[in-house]
Formats: structure tokens, C-alpha cells, sequence
């Protein structure tokens, strides 16, 4: 596609109604870089093992200033296993692993392998299913990092398409009222890409609304939508400091935020640790094609401090209400009151719920780079195909913390509802 040499409307009217400012970018400083090398730590070394790694390890690994030669090697193989399972991967899973590749230098596997081809196909599969039924197969968040890795890596793809695909009219359908912060900044890295390389007036509409709802999403404690998401919204907002005025958001307090949440072990998993490290060393994915692929031999000095586990549970015990509701079908309504111990997760109070009545409260989950995940309550399995999952909330707000992270309060009221995406 031919780059235009016009500046679009879009362009011209953010130019004149929002005055430039330095580009919003900023970075630990080399005092700092002892916290963000305990963050490699935990992503090299983790507490528990996984049954897969996620390859944005490998991208944050490449990102960050310290190096570790044989980690990056170690982590470089399993992506390239990955790799061969191409055919069963979903879209945004191949395009993570194909930005990956990219990471590492190893363009030659993303050719020798035809997987720019292979991600074509399968984004186009994504769009078909827009198209007949209103949803993608996956969601907006693999669309994503389809269009970044379709872009970065000069796939085929339709700017008009992708125009109309991320539209604040398509989107908003898709996410039914709730915007999610992460597939929000992943977006506005994919849109950026496109728009730098064919500028286009619609595209710099969606970025405009996708920049206006992260920034609403701004926290008194100057967090984005949650601690877990920040990261991945600073490289959003890093590369757009033309969508937003100068006083709305301030960089060196989110990152002072963040970096003060490293040792009290808030990114003690690998992958939160991975997600918000690039935006520590001041990178976006968009840097992912100048990465240096010279050789720097190194091992990173594993034996610094990890961040700590939080420590929350005491002797005091304390009572919440547990509900399960199928807000579908409407045909489960059940409920208990349960007491644990203080401090106890989400996951705590179903196992106590459980315990007391398995026929109505047990359930069943699975193990995954963000920890537990519930897949079936009350005999009911979350389905893909159906669109459903089983969802968390306390006193009535859906939660973004997993059920082995939140910690629940004295009097909360805790629900599992079986919800449609």
C-alpha cells in the first residue's frame, strides 16, 4: 500500500485543536533498573512452572535494557515450538508468537514457515465471522495483535477494513459497555502502526475515542483501568501524545506508581511481570522491528531479590455472602454465607462453598499464566462456541483480578454468574 504524503483531516484537526506536545515517554532510570531486574527474575525463574510460556516473555525479555543471553535462547526455542502447532494456534496467539520471532531477529523461521500468509487466513477467518454473526472467533483483543503483527511485518491487509473493523460504532457492539483497558492499548498500538504507514482519517477517529476511554479509565492513583493493565496502557499512550493534551495524563506518576508496586510482589507471575516491563524501559511493541540483533553475551544476576508473595491471611476469620447465578438460562440461584480466614482470595471462599455443598457450589478450573481460572460451576461448563463464561464479581462490580488474586472483605457479597461475551 502506498503511504500518503497528505496530511489527513483527522490529523489536521487534532494538530490545531490539540497542541503538540513532547512525546509522552517515560523510563526507570539506571538507579531503577535493580526493581526491573527482579522482574526478569520472576520471569526467568518462576516460583511454579507452566505448561506453556507465554511469548510476550520473550518480548519483554528483548525490550529490556539487562540482558540475559541464555534465557532469551531457552525462551526463543519454546516459541519456535510453538511455532509448530501454527495450524491449531488461534490468530492473536500466532501473531504474539510471529511479534516474538520478530523480537528475537528470527524474520527467516516468520518466512521459512509462510506465517505472514498463515496469519492472513486467519484474521480473514476472524473478519468473516464479524461479518455473519457480529463476533470474532477470538476477540478484540488477538484482532489486535493481529493488525500489529499484519502491519510490523508488512502483511497484506485492508486500511478501510481495519478502519471500519475498530470503529467506536463496531467496537462498542462487541463490548457490550464494558471497555477493556488492555484490548483498548493493544488497539491503539495496532491503529498507530497502520496510520504511520497510510494515514488515514477514520483510523485517527477510532485511535482519538480509543485514547479518550483508556484515559477516562485513570485512576486517582494514577493506575490505568487496574495495576495489571497500566503497562500495557503507557505504551499506548507513549505513542499518541498528539490524541490528548499535556495535563491529562502524567507519566512519571504512573511509573513512580508501578515501580512502587514491584517489591510488594504485585507482578510475582511471569506474564503480569512481562506486560508491564517494556513501558518500564520506555518501549511499545511498535519497537519491536529495531531491535538490536547483535549478540550481546550476559546473564542477568538471578539471585536479586524476587518480588515478595503477598502475605494477606491472619487468624481472625471473617464472613461473606457466595452466589452462584446463571444469568442466562435464569434456572440457578443459589447461595451461602461462608466464613475464612481473613485475608483469603476469591478462590478461598468457593472452595469453603464447596465444601459445604458441592451439588450446588462445585466447580472446576484450569491453571494459566495469570493463575486459576474457572471453567464450570454447578456442572455448567464455560463454553467458546456458546460465547460464555463464568465471571467474578464483588458487590455487584465484575472484577479484573482472577479468583486466586482478589481478596475479598469482611460483609462482601461474591458472585460467580455465567455471562456471555
Amino acid at each position: 500500500m502506498r503511504v500518503s504524503q497528505r496530511l489527513s483531516l483527522v490529523g489536521f484537526l487534532l494538530f490545531f485543536f490539540f497542541p503538540a506536545h513532547p512525546c509522552e515517554i517515560c523510563e526507570a532510570d539506571d538507579e531503577q533498573q535493580a526493581s526491573l531486574a527482579s522482574l526478569m527474575a520472576t520471569m526467568i525463574e518462576p516460583e511454579q512452572p507452566f505448561p506453556e510460556v507465554d511469548p510476550s516473555i520473550l518480548i519483554a525479555l528483548k525490550l529490556a535494557r539487562q540482558n540475559d543471553e541464555k534465557a532469551e535462547k531457552t525462551f526463543l526455542n519454546q516459541v519456535k515450538q510453538n511455532i509448530m502447532q501454527r495450524e491449531i494456534l488461534t490468530s492473536g496467539q500466532l501473531a504474539l508468537n510471529m511479534l516474538a520471532l520478530t523480537a528475537a531477529c528470527q524474520k527467516d523461521v516468520v518466512h521459512d514457515y509462510k506465517l505472514v500468509k498463515k496469519l492472513e487466513e486467519k484474521f480473514q477467518k476472524e473478519v468473516d465471522s464479524i461479518d455473519t454473526s457480529g463476533h470474532p472467533l477470538t476477540n478484540y483483543y488477538e484482532l489486535g495483535l493481529d493488525v500489529l503483527a499484519l502491519c510490523l511485518l508488512n502483511g497484506t491487509y485492508s486500511s478501510s477494513k481495519i478502519a471500519k473493523l475498530f470503529s467506536a460504532e463496531q467496537m462498542k457492539i462487541y463490548i457490550g459497555g464494558r471497555f477493556s483497558v488492555d484490548t483498548g492499548a493493544i488497539s491503539v498500538l495496532a491503529l498507530t502502526c497502520v496510520n504511520r504507514q497510510n494515514p488515514d482519517e477514520m483510523i485517527g477517529s477510532n485511535i482519538l475515542w480509543l485514547v479518550d476511554k483508556i484515559l477516562k479509565e485513570k485512576k486517582q492513583d494514577d493506575t490505568i483501568g487496574n495495576i495489571y493493565s497500566t503497562g500495557e496502557a503507557m505504551q499506548a499512550l507513549f505513542v499518541t501524545p498528539e490524541y490528548y493534551e499535556e495535563g491529562d495524563w502524567d507519566c512519571k506518576k504512573t511509573l513512580k506508581k508501578v515501580l512502587n508496586q514491584i517489591p510488594q510482589g504485585t507482578f510475582r507471575l511471569p506474564i503480569a511481570a512481562a506486560q508491564v516491563l517494556p513501558a518500564l524501559e520506555g518501549k511499545t511493541y511498535l519497537d519491536l522491528t529495531h531491535v538490536s540483533c547483535q549478540s550481546l553475551p550476559g546473564h542477568l544476576n538471578t539471585s536479586t531479590p524476587k518480588p515478595a508473595e503477598p502475605t494477606h491471611q491472619s487468624n481472625e476469620t471473617i464472613s461473606v455472602t457466595y452466589r452462584v447465578v446463571d444469568s442466562i438460562n435464569n434456572n440457578i440461584n443459589e447461595s451461602t454465607i461462608v466464613s475464612v480466614p481473613e485475608g483469603s482470595v476469591f478462590l478461598k471462599v468457593m472452595e469453603a462453598a464447596q465444601t459445604e455443598n458441592k451439588a450446588k457450589f462445585g466447580f472446576k478450573i484450569k491453571q494459566t499464566q495469570w493463575g486459576p481460572y474457572v471453567t464450570s460451576v454447578h456442572g455448567i461448563e464455560a463454553s467458546s462456541k456458546n460465547r460464555t463464561y463464568w465471571e467474578l464479581l464483588s458487590n455487584g462490580q465484575s472484577l479484573t483480578e482472577g479468583a486466586g488474586s482478589f481478596v475479598v472483605s469482611d460483609g462482601d457479597n461474591l458472585e460467580v454468574r455465567l455471562s456471555k461475551y
